[in-house]
């Protein structure tokens, strides 16, 4: 009986050993997968932050962009309008020719 109990002993031993082992194994496994998590981490923080600052780039330089579009299609409305004044005017003075052209015409010199 006592080799019996000895025996069990052993057996128990000998897995308690292995159940060591593997935790020992799993921990390490666990340590390592703690340590790319972290580095995951960081680089998508990192990403977060280069994201953030080209999208802040971009959208200032979107901006200034809008406001020289903006001036500039003010002030080529303005020249238009100006460009419509003139040939209204030049309209004007050639219909006032036309009668003076015709005036002369028809007197007799």
């Amino acid at each position: 009986m006592d080799y019996e109990i000895k025996d069990i002993l052993m057996k128990l031993l000998e897995g308690q050993t292995k159940l060591e082992t593997q935790m020992q194994k799993h921990s390490i496994i666990l340590e390592t997968i703690e340590k790319k998590i972290d580095i995951i981490a960081e680089v998508q923080t990192s990403h977060k932050e280069q994201s953030e600052a080209a999208f802040k780039d971009t959208n200032a330089l979107t901006k200034e962009k809008t406001d020289v579009i903006e001036t500039a299609v003010k002030t080529i409305s303005k020249d238009v309008k100006e460009v419509k004044e003139s040939i209204e005017v030049l309209k004007d003075m050639t219909g006032r020719h036309e009668v003076d052209i015709n005036i002369l015409k028809r007197r007799s010199v």
